[in-house]
């Protein structure tokens, strides 16, 4: 990401479990995790595997099955951890993550 981009929506630190899988056939991947930080446009997500950025993937709500499509735009390597920070942004921001009241920019 670049520092001069401007936040798009606010980031709430939430851990709510999903599920992401791998759209691309030549890439097999599905694993759980807890996100870390979301937002209308996406989500932050600590995975034990680095995923390709541009990598398009399906995010879903493990405790609805609500589906998303996605694309990997960031990944940072955690060396502590032997994980990767990853970016997820939506292909059309909304409040996918159903937060009651969010915020105001979150309405896009």
């Amino acid at each position: 990401m670049d520092k001069d981009d401007v936040r798009r929506s606010t980031r709430l630190s939430r851990k709510i479990a999903i599920e992401i899988t791998s759209l691309d056939p030549a890439y097999d991947f599905r694993a759980e995790y807890l996100t870390v930080v979301v937002n209308a446009h996406g989500c932050g997500v600590i995975v034990r595997e680095q995923l390709e950025k541009q990598l398009l993937v399906n995010v879903k709500l493990v405790s609805n099955g609500r589906n998303k499509r996605a694309r990997v735009v960031l990944v940072i390597p955690l060396p502590e951890s032997a994980s990767w920070l990853t970016g997820l942004e939506f292909e059309r921001p909304n409040n996918f993550w159903e937060i009651e009241d969010p915020p105001a920019d979150w309405r896009v």
